[in-house]
């Protein structure tokens, strides 16, 4: 699921998700470049997003309050 996406289903700002998903990777010791990506906005910028698998968006999820992880689980 796309860091975009986990954005908008949680109602979180997508610059707040990206903080979290570094912040996830490193206490996991996994090389963010792994997941790393980049999304065109409405003025043509290229600017960064993460993909992550399941079990990452899962682990993501948890910290945030239940109606926020209901939202990914429903996804």
């Amino acid at each position: 699921m796309s860091s975009r996406e986990v954005a908008e289903l949680t109602g979180k700002e997508h610059r707040h998700v990206l903080f979290d998903i570094r912040t996830m990777l490193d206490q996991l010791d996994i090389d963010s470049a792994e997941f790393s990506a980049q999304y065109k906005d409405s003025t043509g910028r290229k600017l960064p997003c993460f993909n992550l698998p399941k079990d990452l968006t899962l682990t993501l999820v948890t910290e945030y309050d239940v109606v926020r992880r209901h939202a990914i689980n429903k996804r």
